[in-house]
């Protein structure tokens, strides 16, 4: 009997959809633009902190960071954000990943995953384990481990 794994789906708004594993997800949350603290000399794919939980944590521009187009390019005055997670060496680390819509929570049986496409940008390929094609509608998965390397090689400030 197969078992279908389930994940959390968003959609960057660029209309690409990522799945996020339910184990590497902490939380969904909204801030408002203007309690984000930018913090200068780093990579601009970051919108900067901002407190939560009495803790700083890292707000990432999704489709800047993935070198997505964005058919938005005013900033939104508040921004949607999946609080993702992930214990690496050396720590449990988590960003917040900004969304352009919810799309919920979607049951994927493992014998639809597939290689990512060639077609979606190559950051996004190395940040995703798989794809999968749920009604009519393919779905990255973020491989949290990867996002998380990724980020903290190319700009070493993820919030712990």
């Amino acid at each position: 009997m197969v078992i279908n794994e389930e994940y959390f789906t968003i959609e960057l708004a660029s209309q690409i959809t990522l799945g996020f594993s339910l184990n590497d997800m902490s939380t969904v949350a909204q801030f408002e633009t203007q309690t984000v603290c930018s913090v200068p000399g780093v990579p601009d794919f970051w919108y900067g902190v901002v407190n939560f939980k009495g803790s700083l944590l890292w707000i990432l521009d999704s489709d800047r960071f993935f070198n997505l187009d964005k058919k938005h390019q005013k900033q939104p005055a508040k921004l949607t954000v999946v609080v993702v997670k992930n214990k690496l060496s050396s720590g449990n680390k988590q960003v917040a990943v900004t969304v352009g819509q919810l799309k919920g929570i979607a049951s994927i049986n493992p014998a639809s995953f597939s290689p990512p496409s060639p077609e979606i940008s190559s950051q996004l390929r190395q940040s995703c384990s798989t794809a999968a094609r749920v009604d009519e509608q393919t779905i990255n998965i973020i491989d949290s481990e990867a996002l998380l390397q990724r980020l903290s090689q190319e700009s070493t400030l993820i919030s712990a």
